[in-house]
C-alpha cells in the first residue's frame, strides 16, 4: 500500500513553461514576414535561430535544479540572438524565468553576486549597442528592468520561505522544550509519589509490626499502633489518589493515546502544510507493534522529517518508507535537500540524531544516517519485531 500527498511538482511545471516558451516562440517567428524584417532591419532567420531560440528556452525546464547552469546557457542564447540581430520573440522571456530561480534559489551571497554580474553584463552589452545602432536609447534601461525585477523578486521569495520554515521549526521546537518539561515534571511528581508512599506505608508497616507485638501484654498500646496504622495507610492512599490524579489532568494531551505509526498519515499532511513535500510509502503488511516500539518508531520518522524540514533547504521533498518483513520492521527516511549533510553532518553528533539512535538502541535496533551520494540525507533504522 502506497499513500502519497504531493503537490505538482515542480519540474513538471518548469518543464512545460520550457514547453511553451519554445513554441511560442516559433509562433512569433513564424509571424514575422520578409517584408517587415526587412524595413525594421533584422537579420532574416535562419538555422541558427533555432539554436538561439532553444538556448533561451530549454534551460528553463532545470532552472530550479541547476540555476547557475541555466542562467549560463540562457544568457548565451541572449548575446547570441542580440549579436546577430534575429527578430525579437517571446524566448528571451526565458530570462525572466531563470533570473528569478538564481534569486530564489541560490544561497543569498552566491545569488546576489551571481545575478547582478549577469545583469550588468546584459546592461552594458545592450549599451554598446546604442553605439553600433543597433538598439535605441531606452533599451539598456528596459533590460536592466526586464532582468533585475524577477531577481529581486526571486531573491525575496527565498527569503519568505526561509522565514516560514524558521518559524515553522521554532514553533516545533518550542512545543517540544514544552514536552520535555512536562515530562521534567512528571518526573518530579512521580519521585513525590514515590517519596510520600514510602514514607506512609513505612510507617504503617512499623505501627503493624508493633501492634503485633503488643497484643496480649499491652492492648490500649497496641490499640493505638493499629489506629496509627490506619492512618498512615489511609494518608498514603490519599497522596496516591491526589498524585495520580494530577498525573492525569496535569495536560490535556495526557488524556490523548500516544502516537504511533498509524499517526504518520496526519504527520505527513502537517508536514506539507509546513512547506515540506512528503511521500509515505508502506511496503508488507502492517501489523500492531507493542506500544514502546509502535511510539519510539513514530518518533524516530517525526524527528527524521524535522531534521529535514529545518536543515534541507527550499522546495525539499522527503519519502518515509516503512517496510514490514517477517522478523523486522524498516524505516527509511530520504531527501534531496542540499542542507542536510552540512548541517547535521554524518558525524551523528546533532540533538535529532542522537535522540533517534538513543531510540533505535532502546528497541534494541541498528541505525545508520549521513549524506547521500547523490545529494541530500538518508536516515535508516531496522527494529527486531520481537523486541518488548
Amino acid at each position: 500500500m502506497t499513500t502519497s500527498t504531493r503537490r505538482v511538482p515542480t519540474w513538471l511545471i518548469d518543464t512545460l513553461l520550457a514547453v511553451t516558451l519554445t513554441a511560442g516562440a516559433f509562433v512569433d517567428l513564424s509571424a514575422w514576414n520578409a517584408d517587415a524584417i526587412d524595413a525594421i532591419g533584422f537579420r532574416t532567420p535562419d538555422g541558427f535561430t533555432v539554436v538561439t531560440i532553444l538556448l533561451q528556452t530549454i534551460p528553463v525546464a532545470f532552472r530550479r535544479r541547476l540555476p547557475t547552469t541555466a542562467l549560463l546557457l540562457v544568457s548565451l542564447g541572449f548575446f547570441l540572438d542580440r549579436s546577430l540581430n534575429y527578430p525579437s520573440s517571446i524566448a528571451m522571456f526565458g530570462l525572466l524565468f531563470v533570473f528569478h530561480a538564481i534569486g530564489s534559489e541560490l544561497p543569498r551571497k552566491r545569488a546576489l553576486i551571481t545575478g547582478w554580474t549577469v545583469i550588468g553584463l546584459m546592461t552594458g552589452f545592450t549599451v554598446s549597442g546604442i553605439f553600433a545602432g543597433l538598439v535605441s536609447v531606452g533599451t539598456p534601461l528596459l533590460v536592466f528592468v526586464f532582468t533585475s525585477f524577477p531577481f529581486i523578486l526571486g531573491l525575496e521569495s527565498r527569503e519568505r520561505r526561509t522565514t516560514e520554515a524558521d518559524l515553522a521549526v521554532q514553533a516545533q521546537r518550542l512545543e517540544f522544550e514544552k514536552e520535555a518539561a512536562v515530562r521534567q515534571e512528571r518526573a518530579r511528581i512521580a519521585r513525590e509519589l514515590h517519596d510520600v508512599v514510602a514514607h506512609e506505608m513505612t510507617v504503617a508497616t512499623l505501627q503493624a509490626a508493633a501492634a503485633q507485638r503488643l497484643i496480649g501484654s499491652d492492648d490500649e498500646q497496641a490499640k493505638k499502633a493499629a489506629g496509627e496504622a490506619e492512618r498512615a495507610g489511609h494518608e498514603g492512599l490519599v497522596e496516591l489518589r491526589r498524585l495520580l490524579g494530577m498525573l492525569r489532568t496535569d495536560e490535556p494531551a495526557s488524556r490523548t493515546p500516544q502516537p504511533g505509526l498509524h499517526q504518520l498519515d496526519a504527520l505527513v499532511r502537517q508536514m506539507t502544510e509546513a512547506g515540506l513535500d512528503v511521500t509515505l510509502v508502506t511496503q508488507g503488511e502492517s501489523r500492531d507493534l507493542p506500544p514502546g516500539m509502535d511510539l519510539n518508531a513514530y518518533r524516530i520518522v517525526q524527528e527524521s522529517l524535522t531534521n529535514v524540514l529545518k536543515h534541507g533547504g527550499p522546495d525539499v521533498s522527503a519519502t518515509v518508507t516503512i517496510a514490514y518483513e517477517p522478523s523486522s520492521m524498516k524505516i527509511e527516511v530520504v531527501d534531496n535537500g542540499r542542507g542536510a549533510a552540512s548541517s547535521i553532518g554524518g558525524s551523528g553528533s546533532g540533538q535529532g540524531l542522537m535522540s533517534m539512535r538513543e531510540r533505535s538502541m532502546i528497541l534494541k535496533g541498528s541505525f545508520d544516517a549521513g549524506p547521500r551520494p547523490g545529494g541530500g540525507f538518508r536516515v535508516s533504522v531496522s527494529i527486531p519485531c520481537d523486541t518488548r
